[in-house]
């Protein structure tokens, strides 16, 4: 390669940082689509993987969305093994519809679809490292769309260098060019770039915003993508002080110091939201000057701490605890609006109030989960099975079904974002706990407490899957038919019931109600 190449100029400085870091045999793949940033990203890694002692490979991804993809994708894979990669694995992403948009959709499984092949590409080296070709460009569009949708200050940081999903290192060494310098690289090395036409339809806000960026480059004179992304840093900067200051005060506290003061010569808060954030951490008692101008600004929210439950009331020898068939009365605590000399008042309601009626007793649960307990058992009769937890609400009902096995089972537990505190499931779903489990040959068994729109459990259901169990089945306490808005083989299902709000037996409103024994109707005055 001659001088004034591609390969000793600005493009490979950032690849060369991550490889300059890595232990020796590591391996680093590019995430490549057949576009230009990561085309370029893949040339670049190329020409610094041979001064460097490890091994450069790439992943290309076909999302599926166009027709011609799949020769997108064979055509990048091999345009990356004439650059010298190895190994290079294309792979599909299984996109699942989520609600939030194909945007999306489609980036949540490219990060699954890249994770887990890295993970699997990477069981041999002692390092794995994901890179991605976001530009400058790209840094700036996501500050934009942050403007616009009135983020704050980490949202406004844009893309970060470093991520970390699943376990794996994803890094954005090209974030400190911009998108001609890619351009450039790909014209001299004879790439030849795909163009996704999803790039430039209007449908989708990201090609709304890249328009509206050009479009200030044009009015405001050039160096707006750059000022975008300077700011992005500055905002980074600014975030990443609070937080290391939120933790280093915490154990450094002394009485009569703000938790947010931080260490000696760090100089002051540079606003009151960082004030928040330190004081959250710190749990100030909100006496000093700080949280004493946070109030001014903004209603104070109090650290709730909830107490012991009253005594239970005595009853006669002999009586029943309950009449049959007669709901019972939960007490929860409720806090009422703090007065200037009491301070918080508790004050306990009975929780009968807020339902309507009871759909299923305790009784009745725990007599179908003893028969569906039956049922799996003969299922799996001499199987390696696995039973798989969704948390919170499924804890109730895994600990009862598993008491009425006639034999033990393994279990594991995922955990996933999607309610909220609505009454709906929003369909975003983002893992918070995986599972310790390898599921590879495995038959698992997911148990849940209800299915309702059948959105997240359909992407749980996919990811399972795409880790090569021997089968994949569901069984749940219960189904709402009347709310799907996807279609899920459930092979147990314990009770179908109307399309109406319920809490109890691990099913909450706002965290709320999990206690119940029986499972029954909220109120809607409580949620609406």
């Amino acid at each position: 390669m001659g001088a004034g190449h591609p390969s000793r100029g600005r493009l490979p400085k950032g690849v060369r940082a991550v490889l300059d870091g890595l232990p020796a045999g590591s391996l680093v793949l590019a995430a490549v689509s057949g576009g230009t940033d990561s085309l370029a990203l893949a040339g670049a890694l190329a020409a610094e993987g041979a001064a460097h002692d490890v091994t450069v490979g790439a992943i290309v991804v076909d999302h599926g969305l166009q027709e011609e993809s799949a020769d997108t994708a064979v055509l990048a894979a091999q345009q990356c093994a004439d650059l010298g990669l190895a190994p290079v694995a294309v792979v599909q992403a299984v996109i699942t519809s989520s609600g939030d948009g194909l945007e999306a959709d489609a980036r949540e499984a490219r990060y699954t679809a890249l994770a887990e092949t890295a993970a699997a590409m990477g069981e041999e080296h002692p390092a794995h490292v994901v890179l991605l070709g976001h530009t400058r460009d790209d840094r700036a569009e996501q500050v934009l769309l942050g403007l616009a949708r009135g983020s704050g200050a980490r949202s406004l940081a844009g893309m970060a260098d470093l991520v970390v999903r699943a376990g794996t290192p994803f890094v954005r060494p090209l974030l400190h060019l911009p998108r001609t310098t890619t351009e450039k690289a790909c014209a001299a090395w004879g790439l030849v770039a795909w163009e996704d036409p999803m790039n430039s339809d209007r449908a989708y806000a990201r090609v709304r915003v890249r328009q509206a960026l050009a479009a200030l480059e044009t009015d405001l004179g050039p160096g707006s993508a750059e000022a975008l992304a300077r700011s992005a840093d500055l905002l980074r900067d600014d975030a990443d002080l609070l937080d290391d200051l939120a933790e280093q005060a915490v154990p450094r506290r002394r009485p009569g110091r703000h938790p947010g003061d931080g260490p000696r010569g760090l100089g002051p808060r540079p606003s009151l939201t960082g004030v928040a954030t330190v004081a959250r951490a710190g749990r100030c008692t909100g006496r000093c000057p700080e949280c004493r101008a946070r109030r001014r600004l903004r209603p104070p929210r109090h650290r709730l701490a909830r107490p012991g439950p009253p005594p239970p009331a005595r009853r006669p020898a002999g009586a029943p605890s309950r009449a049959p068939g007669a709901h019972r009365a939960h007490t929860r605590w409720t806090m009422r609006p703090a007065r200037p000399d009491k301070g918080e008042l508790w004050t306990p309601r009975t929780s009968r109030d807020d339902l309507v009626e009871v759909l299923i007793t305790e009784d009745q649960i725990r007599a179908r989960l003893a028969e569906l307990a039956t049922e799996v058992w003969e299922h799996y009769r001499g199987k390696d099975v696995l039973l798989v937890g969704v948390l919170k609400g499924a804890v109730m009902v895994m600990a009862d079904f598993m008491r009425h096995l006639p034999g033990s089972a393994p279990m594991d537990w995922m955990a996933v974002s999607s309610y909220g505190s609505g009454t709906k499931s929003s369909g975003v779903v983002r893992i918070l706990k995986d599972l310790d489990t390898d599921i590879t040959d495995k038959h698992v068994l997911i148990v849940e407490d209800i299915i309702d729109s059948g959105l997240t459990l359909s992407w749980i259901r996919a990811n399972l899957d795409s880790r090569s169990p021997a089968s994949v089945e569901i069984l749940t306490l219960l189904r709402k038919p009347e709310a799907a808005k996807v279609q899920i083989d459930t092979r147990w299902v314990g009770f179908d019931i109307a399309n109406e709000f319920v809490v109890g037996y691990g099913l909450d409103y706002a965290e709320g109600y999990r206690n119940l024994r029986d499972v029954a109707t909220l109120a809607p005055h409580v949620y609406s």
